[in-house]
C-alpha cells in the first residue's frame, strides 16, 4: 500500500508523478491537505482519496495508512511526496518483495537524486538516515515503533525520528542503490544583498522545524553521532539564524518563531516508549 500527501498541488505534475508508481501498487491512499477537494482527479478503484480540508501535514497520513494496512492485511507501506518522481518503481517494488520473501524485515529506500550523495559501491547499502519519500516500511516495523508522533513530528524531523526509532527497536534501513527517485528538499533561492541560498521558510514553518528537531534531539540523543548533532545545531539553528539576519524577510517574526520553537522543543513532554 502506498500513501501520498498533497497540498495545493499542481494537477499535471501530481498526476504524472503518481502515474509513475500507482499502477505497480496494490492500493494508494491520496491524503489531500489542500484547501479545496481534488477528488475528481482520482477515479481508480485502487485509490483511496481522503480530503482533510486543512494542512494536517504528513504524520496523520502515515498513521491513517498504518491503520488501513493493518486492517486490510498489507505487508508494507510506501511513503511518497507528490513532487517526487520515480525512475523505475516497478523494479524497486520487485526488489523489495524479493528481499522480504527471503525474511529480511527492514526498511527500504531508493537512491534519491537531489538528496543522496554517497558513492554507490554495492546494490544494497545500509543507511542511517533517510527521507520519507520513496521509503518502504514493513507494516510490522511501523506497528512496533508505535506509528508516528503526530504532535511532535507533524512534518519536520519526522524522517529522522522514524530512522532513529527503527534502530532503537533493532531494525535497520537499507538503500537499494540501483533504483532511483528524483526529489528536492525544498526550493532554495538566492536572497538578500549577499545573494545567500535559503529555503525562505515562513515563521510558522521556522517554529515547527526548530521545535521538532529539538524534540528529536532530546528523544534520540543517545543514538546521535557528532554529525547528527552538527546538523541540528549548525543547520537548523545557527545557519537558519544567519539566513534570517542576512537574507530573509520578516526577520523579527522568524527570529521570534525560532526562539518559541527552541522553548517549545525543550518543554515538550517526551512520550514513554
Amino acid at each position: 500500500m502506498g500513501v501520498v500527501t498533497l497540498y495545493n498541488s499542481d494537477k499535471e505534475q501530481t498526476l504524472h508523478n503518481i502515474g509513475l508508481y500507482a499502477p505497480a501498487l496494490d492500493r494508494l491512499i491520496v491524503w489531500d491537505n489542500s484547501a479545496t477537494s481534488h477528488r475528481e482527479w482520482f477515479d481508480s478503484p485502487d485509490i483511496v482519496y481522503h480530503w482533510t480540508g486543512e494542512n494536517t501535514l504528513i504524520a496523520p497520513a502515515i498513521n491513517y495508512a498504518l491503520h488501513m494496512a493493518v486492517t486490510e492485511g498489507y505487508d508494507a507501506i510506501l511513503l511518497m511526496d507528490d513532487d517526487s518522481r520515480w525512475e523505475d518503481f516497478a523494479a524497486y517494488r520487485q526488489h523489495v518483495e524479493s528481499l522480504m520473501k527471503e525474511g529480511d524485515i527492514m526498511v527500504f529506500t531508493p537512491y534519491v537524486n537531489g538528496c543522496d550523495q554517497f558513492e554507490r559501491t554495492d546494490e544494497i547499502m545500509e543507511k542511517r538516515l533517510f527521507i520519507n519519500s520513496g521509503t518502504v516500511i514493513p507494516t510490522s516495523i511501523l506497528q512496533d515503533i508505535g506509528g508516528v508522533d503526530e504532535d511532535a513530528f507533524p512534518l519536520d524531523a519526522l524522517d529522522h525520528d522514524i530512522a532513529f526509532s527503527i534502530r532503537e527497536h533493532g531494525y535497520k534501513a537499507v538503500c537499494l542503490t540501483r533504483h532511483q527517485l528524483n526529489h528536492s528538499l525544498g526550493y532554495p533561492q538566492r536572497m538578500g544583498p549577499f545573494h545567500i541560498f535559503t529555503p525562505n521558510y515562513n515563521s510558522l514553518r521556522t517554529y515547527n522545524m526548530t521545535r521538532s528537531h529539538i524534540i528529536c534531539y532530546r528523544k534520540h540523543k543517545a543514538m546521535m553521532t557528532p554529525e547528527d548533532r552538527d546538523y541540528l545545531f549548525n543547520e537548523i539553528i545557527r545557519r537558519k539564524f544567519l539566513r534570517i539576519i542576512l537574507a530573509e524577510p520578516d526577520k523579527l517574526g522568524r527570529l521570534r518563531a525560532m526562539i518559541r520553537g527552541i522553548i517549545g522543543g525543550c518543554r515538550y513532554k517526551l512520550k514513554k516508549t
